[in-house]
């Protein structure tokens, strides 16, 4: 069982401890899972809704990087989770291939600025929004390009864009938030961090 011994809720730590890279690792496997558990859905949902089902599901494909960030609590835990988690898709065979694990580092890169805007004081609802919102932003502006969003209408852009940040604060702050106080309550980690 792995315990983390927490003193406030408010608290960052500095650097990773083994407790910390093991809880790491296993987000990164369950989501890694999780994300290939989905291709499915995405390929139904694509000859139903068009792009429309990438944007949709992409909240869900974020939320190693927060829920990583929201557990461990230290600086660069959400790429590390993120991309991590897009490296065991890639192992476990996910349609995407290779290109999930640049997607991964975007979109952890996208998590961590919104606790770096926080300046990693802040582990509410402000630091969860925020980190959803700069998923958003950082993640569609590298695949307006990729995917060629960028052909569309402008009227289009917005809705697919709006449709993400919609997905992406339902898993990545509201569905993040809910496991984590389930975790929190559980007692399977006892959050108490010595600096």
């Amino acid at each position: 069982m792995l315990i983390i011994i927490w003193k406030g809720r408010n608290i960052v730590k500095k650097k990773f401890h083994l407790q910390d890279v093991i809880l790491i690792a296993l987000i990164a496997i369950a989501f890694g899972a999780i994300f290939v558990g989905t291709d499915w859905i995405y390929n139904v949902l694509y000859l139903v809704i068009g792009p429309f089902a990438n944007e949709a599901l992409f909240g869900l494909w974020i939320m190693a990087g927060p829920l990583t960030m929201y557990l461990v609590r230290v600086p660069g835990s959400a790429i590390i989770g993120e991309t991590l988690g897009a490296a065991a898709e890639v192992l476990f065979g996910g349609t995407f291939g290779a290109a999930a694990l640049i997607s991964g580092i975007v979109q952890g890169f996208g998590s961590e600025l919104g606790f770096t805007f926080l300046r990693y004081r802040n582990w509410g609802w402000a630091s969860l929004l925020t980190s959803s919102i700069t998923t958003t932003v950082v993640a569609f502006g590298y695949e307006l390009f990729r995917l060629g969003y960028v052909k569309y209408s402008v009227p289009m852009i917005i809705a697919l864009f709006t449709v993400r940040l919609i997905s992406d604060i339902v898993f990545g702050a509201v569905l993040v938030k809910m496991i984590f106080s389930l975790v929190e309550r559980s007692s399977v980690l006892h959050f108490n961090v010595s600096k």
